[in-house]
């Protein structure tokens, strides 16, 4: 069983990986400054935009979409 739990984990990780290179990769391609977010208006803060160049969302709507399992882009 712990097994079964410990590999849903790393599923899980890898697939949370896998969407934050995907973003990193579009930002790359294309590095508009967001200053606000595209889901709630709410202003990104300069921290995150620096960390991670070109995201589109804040923190909390970028929760939202992965535990809704949206990724966007595809």
């Amino acid at each position: 069983m712990a097994d079964l739990c410990e590999q849903g984990s790393e599923r899980a990780q890898q697939m949370l990986d896998d969407a934050l290179t995907e973003q990193r990769i579009k930002a790359a391609r294309s590095p508009i400054d967001h200053l606000f977010c595209e889901s709630c208006d709410r202003p990104i803060p300069l921290k995150r935009r620096e960390l991670l160049p070109g995201v589109e969302t804040c923190v909390d709507c970028q929760s939202i979409m992965e535990q809704q399992g949206v990724i966007r882009g595809r």
